[in-house]
C-alpha cells in the first residue's frame, strides 16, 4: 500500500479513477492517505473513516463484479501547496455498454504527504436532476484552477 509517488494531485486523481474502473482495491487504496482521519462518501451512503473501512467498502463495490468507465466533465480545481480540492461530474457507464447512469457529483481532496498527493476524502452524491439535464446538454469539460488564499 501507497507505494506509488503521485507529483500532482492531477495524477493521483488519474489513478484513483483507473483503479475504479479496474476494481482494483489495492490500486485504489495506494491512491489513499495511509491516516485514520481520511474518509470516503459513496453515494446515498454513510459516511466511511480510516483506510481499513475504506478498503472494506470498495472491496464490496467491487465484489459485485459490475465494471464501470467513468467520464469526468466541468472539473473544478483549487490548490495550494499542500491541499487540492477536485470538484467534478462523474458519468458512469457498465463496461462494454452505451447507456450511462445519472450522474453523480464528486468532491475529491488531495493532500502532500511525504512528497507524494494522496487522497484525503472522496464525496460523491447524485446531481440534482435539473442540474444533470445541464449537464447532459453541455458535456464539455471545463479546467478552472485556482489558488486558496
Amino acid at each position: 500500500m501507497n507505494t506509488t509517488r503521485y507529483a500532482t494531485p492531477e495524477e493521483a486523481e488519474q489513478a484513483f479513477y483507473d483503479a475504479f474502473e479496474a476494481a482494483d482495491v489495492n490500486a485504489m487504496m495506494d491512491v489513499w492517505a495511509p491516516r485514520d482521519f481520511v474518509e470516503c462518501i459513496h453515494p446515498m451512503s454513510d459516511r466511511v473513516q480510516g483506510t481499513d473501512s475504506i478498503a472494506a467498502s470498495w472491496r464490496e463495490i467491487f465484489s459485485s463484479g459490475l465494471r464501470v468507465r467513468i467520464r469526468r466533465t466541468d472539473i473544478h480545481r483549487t490548490q495550494d501547496a499542500l491541499l487540492a480540492i477536485h470538484v467534478l461530474y462523474e458519468y458512469l457507464s457498465i463496461s462494454g455498454g452505451k447507456e450511462q447512469m445519472a450522474p453523480v457529483i464528486a468532491t475529491n481532496i488531495y493532500q502532500l504527504i511525504a512528497g507524494s498527493w494522496r487522497m484525503v476524502l472522496h464525496h460523491a452524491s447524485p446531481a440534482a436532476r435539473g442540474e444533470s439535464e445541464r449537464q447532459q446538454r453541455t458535456p464539455g469539460s471545463s479546467r478552472d484552477q485556482h489558488q486558496l488564499h
